[in-house]
C-alpha cells in the first residue's frame, strides 16, 4: 500500500494528465480510479468530489508552471533578455510532445461561471502572469505604462497559446515577441532593445530553439 502522500500524487499525476489531454467534463472518477489503481473510497478521503481534484490539480498546475517559466526568465540579467524569455519559453513548452493548450483556458470555458471557484482559479493563475509580466516590462517603460504593458504582453501570449494549439504553429511567441517589441518602442521605453549578434547568449528565439 502506498503511503498516503504518494497515493494523493499519484491521484493529482493521473487526473493532471487525464483533464490536459481530455478535458474536464469528458474525464469521470471512475476512470481516474481505473488508471490509477486507487480504490474510489480512497480517492474520496483525499478530494471530498471531483470539483475539489479538478481544484487542486489546477493549484499544483500553477505552482509548476510558474516557477518553471521564472527560473528560465531569472537566469537573464537584463530586462530585454528576461521579457524575450518569457516568449522563449512558451515556445519550448509549445513543442514539447504532450502539448495540448492551457489547462487554465479549459477550465475556464468548461466552468464558465463568474464566480465558480475552478474558473476563479483559471482567472488567478492568468492574473499572476500578467503581474509577473508587469514585474519585468516596469524597468523597461514608464510607471504609469507598465500595467497597461503586461495586460498587452499578456493577450499576445496567450493568443500565441491558442495559434499553436488550433493553427500547429509552434513558433507562434516568435510572432508575439515582435509585436511586443513594436508596443514598447511605442510606449516610451526607458531603455531601447540591445543589437544582438547572432552568437550572443541573450534568449533570442534564433539562438535558443
Amino acid at each position: 500500500m502506498l503511503p498516503m502522500r504518494d497515493t494523493r500524487q499519484l491521484l493529482l499525476d493521473t487526473a493532471e494528465r487525464l483533464f490536459y489531454a481530455h478535458g474536464y467534463h469528458a474525464v469521470g472518477i471512475d476512470r481516474i480510479v481505473a488508471e490509477s489503481g486507487v480504490s474510489k473510497m480512497t480517492l474520496y478521503k483525499h478530494f471530498p468530489s471531483k470539483d475539489a481534484l479538478i481544484a487542486a490539480v489546477l493549484e499544483r498546475r500553477d505552482a509548476a508552471f510558474r516557477a518553471a517559466m521564472d527560473a528560465f526568465v531569472a537566469s537573464f540579467d537584463s530586462p530585454w533578455e528576461r521579457l524575450e524569455a518569457v516568449f522563449v519559453w512558451h515556445e519550448r513548452w509549445f513543442n514539447e510532445p504532450t502539448f495540448n493548450g492551457c489547462m487554465f483556458i479549459s477550465a475556464a470555458a468548461e466552468y464558465p461561471a463568474p464566480d465558480d471557484p475552478i474558473h476563479l482559479a483559471a482567472k488567478a493563475h492568468k492574473e499572476a502572469i500578467r503581474k509577473k509580466i508587469k514585474e519585468i516590462v516596469s524597468p523597461l517603460t514608464e510607471e504609469s505604462a507598465a500595467g497597461r504593458l503586461a495586460a498587452q504582453v499578456l493577450l499576445l501570449l496567450e493568443g500565441a497559446i491558442v495559434t499553436a494549439l488550433v493553427l500547429g504553429e509552434k513558433d507562434s511567441p516568435r510572432s508575439a515577441w515582435q509585436a511586443t517589441q513594436t508596443i514598447l518602442a511605442q510606449s516610451r521605453p526607458k531603455t531601447t532593445a540591445p543589437t544582438v549578434s547572432a552568437d550572443s547568449s541573450t534568449p533570442r528565439h534564433d539562438a535558443l530553439s
